[in-house]
């Protein structure tokens, strides 16, 4: 009797928990209003409550909530499995039904806190900029700018032969990551960033073997930055994790967005991290269109530029491995979930964005 009642109310709690779901993305569908208020009432303040919390502490609570997760999960299954193992069936359905809850339960959650980001699309109205399609012509033209800048910036680092190294002179990257967007949001007041929560992540080095840089903890609303990748991507990684604080889920809108504010400040590091971000993104993209093109693109760039794309190369290839092809695979299809169609490749429809920009600029 005990047991039905228990079946009972875990049932009754999953029922409730699929129909707040099915409401709220009812209510998405049906209502502009609705989610008018969710975008700029209730993300805004939400993920600014969080980062006033999580800001003061110096290490990742959304890292020590994944752990506690995943040690939860392996005890979870070790439970499931030992009632198999001693025909304990009614306790292995109850057991069952229980983390169905708890994953419907952080579903939800996501959604609430974050997930429903991915439906916002106002990046044309928070910067004026209307994207189209583009050519093969509009790609190379836009390599050819990105090049220029990108040489130009590596100059200003004083070094246009060797890999770019951390710069120690001045703030840490964090701390210059939040002027860069105090600068961004003179010009783009929706880029405006309130009580930063910037951690670096707690797993690294394991990161890599899954070709994380960085991400943003959507149950924390911190940004996570790897730290242990190479000192050339990590003031563009932060610029790309705040961008997603401020609600720009799209990965190719995170990408625009970092890049807007990186460049914003008179700092070489920042400025060459972003340009040289975007200009592999943009001679990739050249390159599936026009090899020959592409190659004239990547001959005229200075010795250093090579010298770091290289360092890149270098350092992921320990890492690479069925791990990794595996998490591309999982991580792709998350994104499509979410309504990026073109999954991972989204990341380099920044090119979008950047093409329109230019045009203005």
């Amino acid at each position: 009797m005990e047991t039905k009642a228990r079946f009972k109310k875990i049932i009754v709690r999953i029922v409730l928990t699929l129909t707040a779901i099915l409401l709220l993305k009812g209510f998405f569908a049906w209502s502009n209003r609705f989610s008018d208020f969710y975008f700029h009432r209730w993300y805004e303040w939400s993920s600014l409550a969080f980062r006033q919390v999580t800001g003061i502490v110096p290490f990742s609570i959304g890292d020590v909530i994944y752990t506690a997760w995943i040690i939860g999960g392996i005890f979870y299954l070790l439970k499931l499995c030992y009632k198999v193992i001693r025909l304990h069936w009614e306790q292995f359905g109850l057991q069952l039904l229980r983390g169905i809850h708890f994953l419907l339960t952080v579903y939800l959650a996501f959604i609430v806190l974050w997930g429903y980001n991915y439906e916002r699309n106002s990046l044309t109205i928070d910067t004026g900029l209307v994207t189209g399609t583009y050519n093969t012509q509009q790609l190379y033209q836009l390599s050819d700018t990105l090049l220029q800048l990108v040489n130009k910036e590596k100059a200003n680092t004083g070094d246009t032969i060797g890999v770019m190294k951390a710069d120690t002179t001045g703030l840490p990257v964090f701390q210059r990551a939040v002027l860069a967007y105090d600068a961004a949001a003179k010009t783009w007041p929706a880029l405006c960033y309130k009580a930063p929560s910037v951690k670096k992540a707690l797993y690294g080095h394991w990161l890599n073997y899954i070709g994380i840089t960085g991400y943003l903890n959507p149950f924390t609303n911190e940004a996570q930055v790897n730290t242990t990748t190479p000192a050339v991507l990590q003031p563009y990684i932060t610029c790309h994790e705040i961008a997603h604080q401020l609600g720009y889920a799209p990965e190719e809108e995170a990408n625009f967005v970092g890049y807007l504010a990186a460049t914003s400040i008179p700092d070489s590091h920042f400025r060459y991290a972003a340009n040289f971000d975007m200009f592999l993104y943009s001679v990739r993209q050249l390159g599936q269109r026009d090899t020959t093109l592409a190659k004239s693109i990547w001959n005229r760039v200075v010795p250093g530029v090579k010298a770091d794309h290289k360092a890149i190369i270098d350092f992921y290839e320990p890492y690479t491995g069925k791990v990794d092809e595996y998490s591309t695979i999982l991580y792709d299809r998350y994104l499509k979930a979410n309504k990026q169609d073109k999954g991972i490749r989204s990341y380099s429809e920044v090119t979008t964005w950047l093409i329109a920009y230019f045009k203005i600029k």
